[in-house]
C-alpha cells in the first residue's frame, strides 16, 4: 500500500505566527517550528508503515517547499521538495496511491481557524460548486480525481472540523485549539506525534471504507479576492468571467484543471 503525504506547517502545534512559518522573519523560531514540522510528519510516518503502508512519499507543501530536512525523516520514505512544482501541494500523487494524509493543515480564509486562508491572503472564498473550500478541500478533490481517498487530517480544532464536515469519516487529529488567529492552546509534541501516530494506523485500517472526495463535474469555481485589484489581475487569463467587483469565476472539466487554474488566477492577483 502506497501513502501519499501533504505536509504543510500552519497546522503544527506551537505554530501561531507568519513570523514563525519561514526563514528571515524569526530565524530561531522558523528553526523551532521546522523540527516540530518534522516530529508530525515521522509521526505520520511511523503510523502509515505500522498500519501496512509498504511506501510513503511525503511532499513538503509549505512556503517555499524547502522546510522538511530528508534526514530527518524514516529512511524508507522518499520526499518532494522545492517549488515551483505544477501540482504544487499534491506534486506526484496519482492513482497508484491508496491513501492520502494531509498532515499540519490549516482552515480555509474566514474561518476563525490559526492563521486561516486559502493558498493566498489574497482570497476571501473559493467555492466549488457553490461550498466553500480550503487548502484541505481543493487538494482532497484532486485526490479524489485519481481515486485516492484523504483518510488523516491533522491541524487546529477548526480544520479538524472543516475536515469531517467535508469528507465525512475521515480521520481527524487537533494538534491545537485556536483562541484566535494568531493564539492557540497547544499540545506538546510528544503528545502530538502520539496522536498523530496512534490516528495514521488507525486510518490505514479504514482503507475498504474510505470514500474519495469527488465533487460533482463540470467543476464551477468561484474565486472572491478581498479587493478588486486582485480581481483585475485573475482576470487577465481569458478562461475567467467577472461575476462580481470581486469575484471571477471559471468552469473546469475536472479537478486538476480547476487547481491549476485556481493557482495561475491566485499568482496573476498579486500583480
Amino acid at each position: 500500500m502506497r501513502v501519499y503525504m501533504s505536509v504543510d506547517m500552519e497546522g503544527i502545534s506551537g505554530v501561531v505566527h507568519w513570523k514563525q512559518t519561514g526563514p528571515g522573519k524569526d530565524a530561531e523560531d522558523y528553526e523551532q517550528c521546522r523540527r516540530l514540522m518534522a516530529g508530525d510528519t515521522s509521526a505520520a510516518v511511523a503510523g502509515a508503515f505500522a498500519g501496512g503502508a509498504t511506501a510513503v512519499v511525503v511532499n513538503d507543501s509549505h512556503g517555499a517547499m524547502r522546510n522538511v530536512l530528508l534526514t530527518d525523516l524514516d529512511p524508507r520514505v522518499e520526499l518532494v521538495s522545492g517549488s515551483p512544482k505544477p501540482l504544487s501541494m499534491v506534486e506526484g500523487l496519482d492513482s497508484t496511491f491508496q491513501a492520502v494524509f494531509l498532515i499540519g493543515y490549516h482552515s480555509r480564509a474566514g474561518t476563525p481557524g490559526i492563521l486561516n486562508h486559502t493558498y493566498s491572503g489574497a482570497l476571501v472564498d473559493c467555492r466549488f460548486n457553490g461550498q466553500s473550500v480550503g487548502e484541505l478541500g481543493l487538494n482532497a478533490a484532486v485526490a479524489g480525481h485519481f481515486g485516492v481517498p484523504v483518510v488523516l487530517a491533522t491541524g487546529d480544532d477548526v480544520l479538524a472540523a472543516e475536515a469531517r464536515a467535508l469528507l465525512g469519516d475521515v480521520h481527524a487529529v487537533a494538534v491545537k485549539q485556536a483562541v484566535g488567529r494568531y493564539a492557540a492552546r497547544c499540545l506538546h509534541p510528544q503528545r502530538t506525534e502520539q496522536l498523530i501516530r496512534v490516528a495514521a494506523q488507525d486510518a490505514m485500517s479504514t482503507l475498504q471504507r474510505a470514500n474519495p472526495y469527488r465533487p460533482a463535474l463540470p467543476l464551477k469555481v468561484d474565486l472572491e479576492f478581498h479587493d478588486t485589484g486582485q480581481a483585475d489581475g485573475a482576470c487577465l487569463l481569458p478562461l475567467l468571467e467577472r461575476t462580481g467587483h470581486r469575484v471571477v469565476t471559471f468552469t473546469a472539466p475536472d479537478p486538476v484543471w480547476a487547481y491549476r487554474i485556481t493557482r495561475a488566477a491566485l499568482r496573476l492577483s498579486a500583480a
